[in-house]
């Protein structure tokens, strides 16, 4: 896996945001970041491409709407990222609250919708391509992947015949995060969702490239029902689960990091994929 950095000094902080932080504690980050905190500020630092400038206003705009986002500070030069060991960071106001897990399924589903209803920005529309197709294709022969390589290849070939699907459907657009997983929330002590994060991938989407997370959860309707789903487009929503998962596989292979994740999030979620598109049948169109 990545290797521990160090965070950015007090001193990089005030220099680059003109804001007075503590010592930066090693916080819980993900796949794409590492992350501190002095339990005021909360610094993100990603390992790759850092989310750009729009991105990072879009919380802000959010957050003015009312949905529970922290909002990036302004750097003084008018970004919203500074640079440390060749990377790059943005700070946040730190919220309290513990990652959302599957007994939360309702309190997300319920901020999914409040996010969708938002119809006053203006975003760029989501393009349906996926370089995970190629990624794969070019590295069938991985070693990581030499005991699926058949399954992976057919499934690949599954996705770019439902991404043809697809462009062809027109279905209404909506704010969507794109990736709003339990890992993106974090919950308050009373249930409530606390704060939504990561909005990089922010478009405006069909709904089902947001609501393809409830086939993930572990009661996916439950979460339906809390959001209110109907009418939902299969193709677009089988699209969306597929791409995931192959999406998370193609990046571990790429980068050969977290070789375990291969399987939690590659492999077993496409053995899923048509029994999850099943549990939703009730809410698509016919």
């Amino acid at each position: 896996m990545w290797s521990k950095v160090r965070p950015p000094t007090t001193a990089q902080v005030r220099d680059a945001f003109g804001l007075e932080v503590g010592e930066l504690r090693s916080h819980q980050g993900g796949f794409e970041a590492d992350a501190f905190t002095d339990g005021r500020w909360f610094v993100k630092l990603w390992r790759q491409r850092p989310d750009d400038d729009a991105a990072l206003a879009l919380t802000a705009d959010l957050q003015a709407r009312g949905i529970p986002v922290p909002a990036a500070q302004r750097a003084l030069d008018g970004s919203y990222t500074a640079e440390h060991l060749d990377r790059r960071y943005a700070v946040f106001p730190y919220v309290e609250g513990r990652q959302a897990t599957g007994n939360d399924t309702e309190a997300i589903a319920r901020a999914m919708r409040a996010v969708h209803d938002i119809t006053d920005l203006v975003l760029p529309r989501a393009e349906i391509h996926e370089w995970c197709i190629e990624a794969l294709r070019d590295r069938r022969d991985h070693p990581w992947l030499a005991d699926h390589r058949d399954e992976i290849l057919a499934d690949v070939d599954r996705l770019e015949a439902v991404i043809e699907r697809a462009r062809a459907i027109d279905v209404p657009h909506v704010v969507c995060h794109r990736d709003l997983f339990p890992h993106n929330v974090l919950i308050d002590r009373d249930g409530r969702v606390a704060a939504l994060l990561d909005w990089g991938q922010t478009r405006l989407a069909p709904r089902e490239h947001d609501l393809f997370a409830a086939l993930c959860e572990p009661d996916t309707v439950r979460f339906l029902q809390a959001y209110g789903a109907e009418r939902l487009d299969r193709t677009h929503l089988e699209y969306a689960r597929l791409a995931r998962s192959l999406r998370d596989l193609a990046a571990r292979i790429c980068e050969e990091v977290d070789r375990e994740g291969i399987n939690t999030w590659g492999f077993a979620g496409l053995r899923r994929v048509d029994a999850d598109l099943l549990l939703a049948g009730p809410f698509c169109d016919v």
